[in-house]
């Protein structure tokens, strides 16, 4: 272009006047066209929606680097440390040259050697009784940060790969089983963890089977059976925009659960890792009698698996054919429907009250320091005028 008054800019839109391309390619594409203007205008449209996402692919990739970077330089500065305060430790307990026996040395001579036995030996010494609670604390103290960057990189993305072994999700599972199982005792049912028991055909599914108790049941036998899962295989693609659930792939494994644990109802537990929120509900009914909800993988909402809990006894118990009749079926399910709405406020007031909690705990500091300065300035009053802060007995003062 060689005349900037070829084009105009405003807070609208641009126009471009006798703007010349040599492409010829060009030209032949929009001479097939109906509207040669249109069909620039949707040139330049894809143009910049390609360079925005462009952009907003590199700086996210920016970001995930830089965090990846942080926590591998955190990661080698501990390990360093841990190694370096080990060494010390060691050299300085040294019952030949260490720092300590040369220093008391020259005071008690080589009979303090004695208080230095070897922790090898059936009477350690005070000293290395010491080196080996030293060791034990750095040890435990490293297993506590190694897990607690393991939770932060996992709920951030930060550096997880593809799940190794189907054992990678049993902290999930003993989350939701716990659960279950404190559940459980409230109505006298039984629990049995079953996730590593196979049934006759040799099939593991199932991570919990509830049993109700014959009381509720009129001694009937009625089970409710609990999947925990952390599987992809359940999820759509990352790659795909909002991915949620992969219903098909949920009432495949619930309808397996009950036919090989032959439970009434099946509840499947899935962590929202990879999933959008915003787009993915978190309780979902199949065909009757399976259920799926969705918790947070670190922090499961237990409110939401106790409510799990009841419609399963609901629907194990419906499935009893003499006993449908005296079950307000419609009832019930406007209660669960309103009870799910009330966990959805519980989850927003807790948030509120985690916000209020911070705000009256700063002014709680702000009223601190203002007492802390009233009475500062009140103790320097009574100085200046000279008299003692004492109770005055009004009855012996004349009026």
């Amino acid at each position: 272009m060689s005349n900037e008054e070829e084009i105009e800019i405003s807070e609208d839109g641009v126009v471009i006047h006798n703007l010349e391309i040599d492409d010829s390619a060009l030209s032949e594409y929009l001479s097939s066209l109906e509207d040669p203007a249109e069909g620039i205008r949707d040139l330049i449209n894809i143009a910049f929606e390609v360079r925005s996402r462009f952009t907003m692919d590199l700086e996210t990739q920016n970001i995930k680097d830089s965090a990846d970077a942080v926590i591998e330089r955190i990661e080698e500065a501990y390990e360093q440390m841990v190694e370096d305060l080990k060494a010390e430790v060691t050299r300085l307990i040294d019952p030949e040259n260490g720092p300590v026996i040369k220093a008391l040395d020259k005071a008690t001579g080589d009979n303090l050697k004695q208080l230095l036995a070897p922790e090898t030996t059936l009477d350690p010494s005070p000293i290395a009784r010491l080196k080996l609670s030293l060791a034990k604390d750095i040890s435990d103290f490293k297993l506590e940060v190694d897990g607690t960057l393991t939770e932060i990189k996992t709920k951030l993305g930060i550096g997880v790969t593809k799940r190794k072994t189907a054992a990678d999700g049993n902290d999930f599972e003993a989350k939701i089983d716990a659960v279950i199982q404190d559940v459980a005792r409230i109505y006298a049912d039984t629990a049995e963890a079953t996730g590593a028991t196979a049934e006759a055909g040799g099939s593991k599914k199932g991570d919990t089977l509830v049993t109700l108790n014959s009381d509720d049941t009129q001694g009937q036998v009625c089970k409710i059976i609990w999947e925990a899962k952390t599987d992809a295989r359940f999820k759509g693609k990352s790659t795909t925009q909002s991915p949620k659930v992969i219903d098909d792939q949920v009432k495949i494994e619930l309808n397996g659960a009950i036919a090989t644990r032959d439970a009434q109802a099946a509840i499947l537990v899935l962590d929202s890792n990879g999933l959008d929120m915003d787009a993915q509900p978190i309780w979902r009914e199949y065909e009757g009698n399976k259920l799926l909800i969705v918790v947070d993988l670190l922090m499961p909402d237990e409110e939401l698996i106790k409510l799990a809990y009841l419609w399963g006894r609901w629907k194990s118990r419906a499935s009893i054919g003499r006993l449908a009749a005296t079950i307000d079926t419609e009832g019930i399910k406007n209660t669960f429907d309103a009870l799910r709405l009330r966990l959805k406020d519980l989850r927003n007031v807790k948030k509120a009250h985690n916000d209020a909690v911070k705000a009256i705990n700063s002014a709680g500091t702000i009223l601190f320091d203002f007492r802390k300065d009233v009475n500062g300035m009140m103790e320097d009053l009574a100085e200046t005028i000279n008299i003692d802060l004492e109770e005055v007995d009004l009855s012996d003062e004349e009026l």
